[in-house]
């Protein structure tokens, strides 16, 4: 068996390039840190030829999408190895991939017969993708280093065709380069859900809370546009923007999904397990007076903190269903984090993983996540899978690595698109609760997309 690569590559703030020089090859991933602008942002993961990868399918559900990500694992970790020898990386080889919305309970969008051709083709998506990446190359922005890694077990051909691409990329300058010629939307993003639509959605969402279904849900309105170009371009020309610590692009050939997420949703570490729920925004101004009004606003805002209180407490409750009795606490509630377009409260919570219980067992449990479903979570994903008549697909599902050292992170897919068939789709949610503004919460979702809206339009 070959021996362990492990080489140090000149260290650049932007990254890009790696994606710039990957992009042609199958199943690119490219798990970015958003320009390292944020506290969480210290490291880039960038792929592609994985050793192995699947698709599922809607209909192998039943199987469990999880179950066979645990499978995957399983079979190609070396046993003869020692992966210590990269544990001073986040990850040394293992799975990257995504799940949708639906991928763990049967709780997509109803779809029949009378429903638009988008809804159609959503619903046909795999509810999972999942790459066995057995080399890497890891950002340190931290310590401002790269590394490339390739395991003794990647198959010989990749190795090669690794050493060749890394080999000959040109290192280029932080100066972003705007190509709006590869890349361009063919027409505006046009509303898959009229304003008349969801005012009658989210009437109708109001007066579930009333009765007592539930106290509050996300209710999302979906937008689509068609494109043409390179999907990566548009990726690059978002994430200048936008500058997300928990961002991701990645190709899966027959679609690809461009995360611009600013939420984690489910990290392990040596068995310690965190997660920061996002509740409560506002949107960011260039007036430095009214961006303050904004921020007391939210800061002072009862109705976003007993929302974001109430997902902290189905988070507990989730992740207290698998780990240690008496581990779970509540490290920070409320805190402001401001991003490139808005401001949000996230709280942190915390807990350990009992020994020998998988990460991925955990993030099934908890999947997907509250902040994007409602309390109780079960009843408000029913209540949405009602009201929404177009599958959210990769929105509110997860992009996530879990590696061979049994560390895994992940995002919530929110201010995500995904381009399929020729068409670039994005979603906007907010949580309505018993005393939400219609008007108010409609804007939210118009704040929230406005800047996933932003891309060169064909003239």
């Amino acid at each position: 068996m070959p021996d362990l690569i492990l080489q140090s590559l000149p260290y650049a703030r932007d990254s890009r390039h790696f994606l710039q020089a990957l992009a042609g090859q199958p199943f690119t991933v490219f798990l970015d840190s958003g320009l390292a602008t944020q506290a969480e942002a210290r490291y880039d993961i960038i792929s592609a030829l994985p050793s192995v990868h699947t698709m599922v399918p809607p209909a192998d559900l039943a199987t469990g999408s999880f179950a066979q990500a645990r499978k995957m694992l399983d079979e190609h970790k070396q046993s003869g190895f020692s992966y210590e020898a990269l544990s001073h990386l986040p990850f040394c080889g293992g799975l990257i991939g995504c799940f949708s919305y639906g991928a763990a309970t049967n709780n997509r969008a109803s779809v029949s017969s009378e429903s638009t051709p988008d809804a159609h083709h959503l619903s046909e998506l795999p509810v999972a993708v999942l790459g066995m990446y057995e080399w890497a190359v890891v950002v340190d922005h931290h310590r401002a280093e790269t590394m490339l890694f390739i395991l003794p077990q990647c198959p010989e051909s990749i190795r090669a065709a690794v050493i060749d691409l890394i080999g000959n990329i040109e290192m280029l300058s932080d100066t972003f380069l705007h190509d709006s010629e590869t890349f361009v939307l063919n027409k505006p993003f046009r509303p898959l859900m009229s304003k008349s639509e969801y005012s009658t959605a989210f009437n109708k969402l109001q007066q579930y809370i009333l009765d007592g279904d539930c106290y509050q849900s996300n209710l999302a309105m979906p937008f689509a546009a068609p494109y043409q170009g390179a999907t990566e371009q548009a990726y690059l020309l978002l994430r200048e923007r936008s500058r997300s610590p928990f961002s991701a692009y990645i190709n899966a050939g027959e679609f690809s999904v461009l995360s611009l997420s600013p939420e984690r949703f489910i990290s392990v570490n040596n068995g310690r397990v965190y997660t920061q729920p996002i509740k409560g925004t506002r949107k960011r101004v260039d007036d430095a007076e009214q961006d303050a009004v904004n921020i007391s606003d939210l800061l002072g805002s009862e109705k976003d903190r007993a929302e974001n209180l109430m997902i902290v407490d189905l988070l507990r409750n989730d992740l207290g269903r698998v780990c240690i009795t008496g581990s779970v606490k509540t490290e920070s509630l409320f805190q402001l984090h401001s991003f490139s377009h808005v401001h949000h409260l996230i709280s942190s919570i915390s807990a350990v993983l009992p020994s020998g219980c998988s990460p991925l067992v955990l993030l099934e449990q908890c999947f997907p996540g509250g902040s994007i479903t409602g309390a109780p979570k079960i009843r408000a994903m029913q209540i949405i899978a009602e009201l929404e008549s177009v599958p959210r697909a990769v929105y509110c599902g997860s992009v996530f690595y879990h590696d061979f050292l049994d560390r895994m992170d992940s995002s919530i897919c929110i201010r995500t698109l995904l381009a399929h068939l020729g068409q670039l789709y994005c979603w906007g949610g907010s949580g309505v609760v018993a005393d939400s503004d219609l008007e108010q919460e409609f804007q939210e979702c118009l704040d929230k997309v406005s800047v996933l809206m932003q891309l060169p339009l064909q003239r």
